[in-house]
C-alpha cells in the first residue's frame, strides 16, 4: 500500500481530470491536490476550437513518431520568459481538439457519462433540428459544459491551474518535481515555477499527436505538395471539400465519420483506404453509391507535379486534393522522461494505470474502446483508494507478469490498451482492487458490472449500422432520381441514431 502520500498532482482538467479529482476529495486523506491543465478552461478533446488553423509543422516527425519534445526549461526558478526566446516554434503541442461543428457522442449517455453524474436532458435542437430531452446523444459542448460543471462543484474549481503546461515531472528523492510553464495574458510571455508532491496522476489521455501510417513517399508528398495530406485531428466539417478529390485512410470512428459527411459536397466518388474490415461493423459504413472501398495505399507519387496515390490493388487516383487520415493517436509524454513508450503503448505499466517501478505515478485515460468516461470512472477510484493507503497492489513481479500475459494475448500497440472485449474482466479487476471506501468515508463505491451496459453499447451499435444502409439507400436513390427519396444529408446522420 502506499503510505504518507499527502499532495498530490493531477495533470489534466477533462473528463478523466473531472473524475480524478472528486475521488481523490472524497477520500478525505490528502492535504493538497493541485490539477494543472493546459487549456483556458476544462473539457479536454470537447473544447470546440472552430476558429483555430492548425497546421502540420513536420510529417516526417510525426510518423517517426518524434514530433512531441520536450522544451528548454529555465535553469532557476521563478522565471519569466519570451516564447521568442525559450519557445520559438519548438514547444508545438498540437493543443487544438478533433471537435467539429456540430459533432454528437456516437456512445449512448447511459453508458458514457459517469455512474452519479448524469449528462444533462437535451435542450437544444439537434443536427435535424428536433429537441428530444430523452436523446442518447450529446453535442460536444453540452459534454464539455458537463465536464467544466463537474470541476466547479465542491469548490473543486480553486484546485485547477488553467493555461498551464508541465514542461517536466521528475522524481527527486521521494518528491514528484513539477515544472510548469503559464502563458501569461497577451501570449508574449511564459511564467515558469516548480512545485513538489507525494504523487503525480496523469489524466491527459492520449488523443493530442496524431498517428499517420507510414506510407511510401508520403513525406516527400506532403512537402511538394503543402496541406494535402491532413489528419482526421484538424477537420472542421466537410465544406472545405466541396467539389474536390478526396482520400480517406482508416476503418474506425473518424475515418467513417468525414468519409460518409464529406461524400454529399466532395467529388465523387471518395476514395476510401482500410487495411482490414472493422471488427464490428465491417465495410458496411463505405458501402455507400459515393464512396469507393479501396485496399492499403502502396505509394505516392514524389514528383511535384503530380497528385496520385497508388493503391495495393494496382488501381491509382490522380489529381488528389485531400489525404485524410483517420489512424488515431500516439502516445507521448516529453514531460515525463522516466517513462518509455514504444510501439503506442506506455511500457510497464500495471492495469493500464500504475506504473510498475514506482506506483506513486499512475494514469488515468490511457485506454481505448472502454465505454469512455465510464471507464475513466474506475480507474480514478482505484488510483485514489491506493494512494490513500487503502488499496493493495499485487508485488512487482505479479504487475509484470501481467502485463507479459497480456502482451501475449493481446499483442503490442492499441490492441494492448483497449479494453473490448473484456468489458466485465476489466471494471470487476478494478472494482476488486479499489474495494469499498473506508468506515466514515464518503469515497466513491464502484458499481458492479452489469450486462445491460453491454446490451446499450451493441443496441447503440446495431442502430448505427441500420442507420448506415439507410442513408446510403436514400442517396442512392436520390441519385437515380427517385422522387419519393428523401433528401439524404450524411453530415447529419449520427444524430438520427
Amino acid at each position: 500500500m502506499a503510505s504518507n502520500i499527502k499532495r498530490v498532482a493531477v495533470i489534466g482538467a477533462g473528463p478523466a481530470g473531472a473524475i480524478t479529482i472528486d475521488a481523490l476529495t472524497e477520500e478525505k486523506t490528502f492535504d493538497v491536490i493541485r490539477v494543472f491543465e493546459r487549456r483556458e478552461k476544462a473539457g479536454g478533446i470537447w473544447i470546440e476550437d472552430n476558429n483555430n488553423q492548425p497546421r502540420i509543422p513536420s510529417l516526417r516527425a510525426l510518423i517517426d513518431q518524434t514530433a512531441d519534445q520536450p522544451i528548454p526549461v529555465p535553469e532557476t526558478f521563478p522565471a519569466l520568459t519570451t516564447q521568442e526566446e525559450k519557445i520559438n516554434g519548438r514547444e508545438y503541442r498540437y493543443t487544438y481538439t478533433p471537435v467539429y461543428p456540430g459533432m454528437i457522442s456516437n456512445i449512448d449517455g447511459r453508458i458514457m457519462a459517469f455512474s452519479k453524474e448524469k449528462f444533462p436532458k437535451n435542450q437544444e435542437p439537434d443536427a435535424n433540428g428536433v429537441i428530444d430531452p430523452d436523446a442518447a446523444f450529446h453535442k460536444s459542448e453540452i459534454i464539455r459544459g458537463w465536464v467544466e460543471n463537474l470541476i466547479d462543484r465542491n469548490g473543486y474549481r480553486q484546485l485547477v491551474e488553467y493555461n498551464t503546461s508541465v514542461e517536466k515531472a521528475e522524481k527527486v528523492g521521494k518528491e514528484w518535481v513539477l515544472t510548469l510553464r503559464k502563458a501569461l495574458p497577451g501570449g508574449k510571455h511564459n511564467y515558469w515555477w516548480q512545485e513538489t508532491f507525494d504523487a503525480l496522476v496523469v489524466a491527459s489521455g492520449h488523443y493530442s499527436i496524431p498517428r499517420f501510417s507510414e506510407v511510401k513517399g508520403l513525406a516527400e508528398f506532403s512537402e511538394n505538395h503543402p496541406g494535402v495530406v491532413e489528419h482526421s485531428k484538424i477537420y472542421r466539417g466537410p465544406e472545405r471539400y466541396r467539389g474536390k478529390t478526396v482520400v480517406t485512410i482508416g476503418a474506425s470512428v473518424s475515418a467513417t465519420d468525414i468519409a460518409r459527411q464529406i461524400a454529399a459536397v466532395a467529388k465523387s466518388p471518395v476514395y476510401s483506404s482500410i487495411r482490414e474490415p472493422h471488427r464490428v461493423y465491417g465495410t458496411v459504413p463505405f458501402e455507400h453509391p459515393q464512396i469507393a472501398l479501396k485496399p492499403t495505399i502502396s505509394h505516392v507519387s514524389t514528383s511535384p507535379n503530380s497528385r496520385t496515390v497508388y493503391f495495393s490493388d494496382g488501381t491509382k487516383v490522380d489529381n488528389v486534393d485531400h489525404i485524410i487520415f483517420g489512424t488515431g493517436y500516439d502516445f507521448s509524454l516529453p514531460f515525463l522522461p522516466s517513462v518509455k513508450i514504444a510501439n503506442r503503448r506506455i511500457l510497464g505499466t500495471y492495469e493500464h494505470i500504475f506504473m510498475q517501478d514506482d506506483p506513486t505515478l499512475s494514469f488515468v485515460g490511457g485506454v481505448s474502446a472502454g465505454f469512455t468516461f465510464l471507464v475513466f470512472e474506475w480507474q480514478a477510484v482505484a488510483v485514489a483508494r491506493y494512494l490513500a493507503g487503502r488499496a493493495q497492489l499485487p508485488s512487482k513481479e505479479g504487475q509484470k507478469e501481467w502485463e507479459e500475459d497480456r502482451l501475449r494475448k493481446r499483442g503490442d500497440g492499441q490492441p494492448f490498451f483497449k479494453v473490448a472485449p473484456d468489458f466485465e474482466e476489466y471494471f470487476e479487476a478494478l472494482r476488486k482492487l479499489a474495494g469499498e471506501p473506508a468506515p466514515g468515508v464518503p469515497g466513491r463505491r464502484l458499481l458492479k458490472w452489469d450486462p445491460a451496459w453491454l446490451a446499450i453499447a451493441e443496441k447503440t451499435m446495431q442502430n448505427r449500422i441500420q442507420n448506415w444502409k439507410d442513408t446510403a439507400a436514400l442517396v442512392e436513390k436520390q441519385l437515380k432520381g427517385v422522387e419519393s427519396a428523401k433528401p439524404a444529408d450524411t453530415y447529419v446522420e449520427r444524430a438520427r441514431l
